[in-house]
């Protein structure tokens, strides 16, 4: 598709254009970047400096990382003027440590230097599918007069292995070393202990080599590593440039697989670099959205890209998508079961597909009982094996995945693992009391509600809710029907009892958790002497001591109130989630999302993760608020949360998302994405697809502020679909095409108010439709009600063209 150039807008200090996609900054370019290959990737800041950064590793969480070890703590780049020969001690090197622009298109990085007389453009390849790393400088005189440089390549070794390979695994960190390779003109360096290797060079011999830590030209850098300086002889005419390739390439077998690749990246270089900034181009391209809106059409393309740039695969260990970055290049249940939905959504399917393959092989070595892994390493290890609410995200996330791609043997393969870990694990095991609502871990890693069993969360009664649902349309998908009643009359009661039992009329919200005063306090007694609690902690546990003492105080006469299980407000973002589920009454869902979008819960940069003991927001419950306002058609309270989100586009890593808003934790994570993606496609188009059954369903409900939109090369399925939808004070016109003639589909529209359209067409010929009256708020408030049309399905034809007419 032929997209036209749009004129560029600034972005609060960031420059961005779409078709053709890049975003770009001159100023805080201190700010940490990724050079994203799913084998290997560089974390460096936008001045093209490698500090130390990163937690789970203290301070080594920057450089080139091929998981599961490191590579490289920096790489850098300096030109001096004059034509030396060896490398001059005296002689002034002016290191490439001082950017003037950073730029990123699909799939590039692109950093610029000036020097006097001299401009230098540095670019930069992740390569999917390469243990390997490719860097361009296109050096450029600006000035009077011929220039002879010497342009240095320096880099220094830190081949260690990924976190806990040291402390917990059989890996010893040795001694790395190094030589110069006259054959291919480059460095090899090895870790004298592990079979870790590092290759780097460039696609010219170089003039002079050095090697050895005794190299003063950069900060020392501490561990087993070592330096090598290379240096290159440049002339360049007035007005002249000229070009180097730079190539860094690494495995954890041998020294001839690293020798191996260093040379296919050197003799591909351009091809390669083609290769991957086309493979991005075309997740650009796929799902392209165009709309009004400019945050979101924005926000929506990188998303997509972040999600691409977070795949880590490791060989005979995992693959599918990480978490975030710096601090989390490995799989989590979690974010892995958020993320499926916006990759599924984006047709990204193959990374959706071995995303869930990857936590489902993991588990089942593990677990016998059907739970679903927390985090697993790239060394292989799994540091924790699971809380339970990943199980009912788990399968919520393969509904979804099948849903979107009809992948029969996907379901096969994981049908019985979901089973077995929704029926047997969350709903047996771990609830001996009444069969409904599990007792387990959830979505607040607090040490409160993490410790011992856990407790009866509302977050995972909320999931459980839907899990069930949409087990059973996967039980009735793969034939096993008798199962399918059983599901949905557990869901049925799981609903009923949360409603009736959680929900707190005081507040207007459902408790977080279920439970005994007596079984808080025996938690609260066992974890102070655990130790060590930190500040954070103490504040938890003030906060709830301080609520039942409040409860104590209110009920001490009544001891029968005192000895009852009830539902307790600890105030975590976990209180939208049972309207993210759907689980939440009309009534309820009304009176919690108005309090939650309060000043007490909403700041600045959307929700709270907790109003009163960790008043900070992150992307992800914004993006659960963002789907729990759409379920309950309150698309422009829903388009709220989407832009906090969007609006931390600029804040670190032009183009990525922080896990904590607007610019803390990881400077890109993945989970963001699905406040993003999700909303747009499953809420505001209203496109929802059953491959496996060959229909769609398109019935969108616009935000206010939106008037036009469309979704450009769907992908559902093995076939692509386009959707438009126009919409103004005179009618709305909702558009699909479709190459495959075989799929039914379902069309309709949705709308705030109650008048009905004079007339309805599909493709300018009169159509029956019938309407259904939805609301917002309470059902007695004319002024949150609403309209759903819905014509009947067809099939057969490459255009659908609804109109209505007011």
């Amino acid at each position: 598709m032929v997209h036209s150039a749009q004129q560029r807008q600034p972005f609060a200090g960031v420059t961005i254009q779409r078709w053709p996609w890049s975003i770009e900054r001159d100023h805080d370019l201190e700010n940490p970047y990724v050079t994203a290959g799913n084998r290997v990737y560089s974390v460096a800041t936008q001045n093209g400096e490698f500090p130390e950064i990163g937690w789970r590793q203290p301070n080594e969480m920057s450089g080139v990382w091929d998981h599961p070890i490191k590579l490289l703590d920096g790489f850098w780049f300096g030109v001096s003027y004059g034509s030396a020969t060896l490398i001059d001690p005296t002689r002034k090197i002016h290191w490439l440590t001082s950017a003037s622009h950073w730029r990123m298109t699909p799939g590039e990085v692109e950093i610029t230097y000036q020097l006097p007389g001299l401009d230098i453009i540095r670019q930069e390849y992740g390569i999917d599918d390469h243990e390997g790393l490719l860097v361009r400088l296109r050096l450029v005189n600006s000035g009077q007069k011929a220039l002879d440089l010497q342009l240095h390549f320096l880099a220094h070794t830190d081949l260690r292995a990924a976190w806990l390979g040291e402390n917990r695994l059989i890996w010893r960190d040795g001694k790395d070393e190094a030589l110069y390779l006259d054959e291919q003109a480059c460095i090899a360096a090895y870790n004298t202990i592990n079979p870790a290797y590092v290759f780097f060079g460039a696609d010219k011999r170089p003039a002079t080599v050095a090697i050895g830590n005794d190299l003063s030209i950069m900060k020392q850098e501490p561990g087993q590593g070592t330096s090598a300086h290379l240096s290159y002889t440049l002339h360049l005419p007035l007005a002249g440039s000229e070009e180097m390739r730079y190539i860094i390439a690494g495995s954890t077998h041998s020294s001839n697989d690293a020798r191996t690749t260093f040379t296919q990246l050197k003799n591909s270089f351009e091809e390669l670099a083609r290769q991957q900034q086309h493979r991005y181009k075309s997740i650009i391209e796929r799902c392209a959205l165009h709309s009004n809106d400019e945050l979101i059409e924005t926000a929506f393309g990188w998303a997509k890209l972040n999600l691409q740039m977070l795949e880590r695969v490791v060989p005979a260990i995992g693959q599918g998508i990480s978490g975030g970055l710096p601090d989390f290049p490995w799989w989590f249940g979690k974010d892995t079961t958020f993320t499926a939905l916006a990759l599924v959504a984006s047709g990204q399917f193959e990374l959706a597909l071995s995303s869930l393959r990857n936590l489902a092989h993991h588990s089942q070595i593990v677990n016998n009982n059907g739970s679903v892994v927390h985090e697993i390493l790239t060394l292989g290890r799994i540091h924790d094996s699971g809380h339970l609410v990943e199980v009912p995200l788990f399968v919520r996330a393969c509904y979804h995945v099948f849903q979107w791609t009809g992948d029969q043997q996907f379901l096969r393969d994981i049908y019985d693992f979901c089973v077995r870990g929704l029926m047997q694990h969350v709903l047996g095991s771990t609830d001996l009391d009444d069969g409904l609502c599990a007792t387990g871990k959830g979505m607040i890693e607090s040490r409160e509600l993490q410790s011992g069993k856990g407790f009866k969360t509302l977050d995972i009664a909320a999931y459980t809710y839907q899990a069930l649902l949409y087990l059973a349309e996967l039980a009735a998908a793969i034939g096993d029907n008798e199962r399918v009643p059983e599901l949905r009359d557990h869901a049925r009661r799981i609903r009923e009892v949360v409603n009736n039992d959680w929900w707190l009329p005081e507040e207007n919200l459902f408790g977080d958790i279920y439970a005994h005063a007596q079984d808080i306090t025996t938690a609260h007694a066992s974890l102070r002497t655990e130790g060590p609690l930190w500040p954070g902690d103490l504040k938890e546990l003030e906060n709830t001591a301080a609520l039942l003492e409040r409860f104590t105080a209110q009920h001490g006469s009544d001891e029968s109130i005192l000895q009852q299980a009830r539902p307790w407000l600890l105030k975590h973002m976990i209180a939208a989630i049972p309207m993210e589920t759907g689980l939440a009454s009309k009534e309820h869902a009304a009176q919690a999302l108005a309090r939650l979008e309060s000043d007490e819960f909403t700041g600045p940069w959307g929700l709270y993760l907790n109003p009163e003991r960790q008043a900070v927001t992150m992307t992800l419950p914004n993006g659960i608020m963002a789907a729990a306002e759409a379920q309950y058609q309150r698309m422009d309270q829903a388009l709220t949360y989407s832009h906090h989100i969007a609006r931390t586009l600029d804040q670190r890593m032009p183009g990525a998302f922080s896990e904590i808003s607007p610019d803390g934790g990881c400077f890109i994570q993945g989970w963001s994405s699905y406040g993003i993606i999700w909303p747009v496609v499953h809420a505001f188009f209203g496109f929802q697809p059953n491959v496996a059954q060959q229909h769609v369903r398109f019935i969108p409900h616009f935000p206010t502020s939106w008037h036009t939109a469309r979704l450009h090369s769907m992908r559902v399925g093995s076939t692509s679909m386009d959707l438009e939808v126009t919409k103004s004070s005179q009618g709305a016109r909702i558009v699909l095409e479709t190459q495959d003639l075989s799929y039914e589909v379902t069309l309709g529209y949705s709308w705030l108010g109650t008048t009905v359209p004079d007339r309805v067409t599909l493709n300018g010929e009169d159509v029956t439709f019938h309407t259904e009256v939805f609301h917002q708020g309470r059902e007695d408030d004319e002024t949150t009600q609403g309209c759903t049309l819905q014509i009947p399905t067809t099939r057969g034809l490459q255009r659908y063209e609804l109109h209505l007419v007011w």
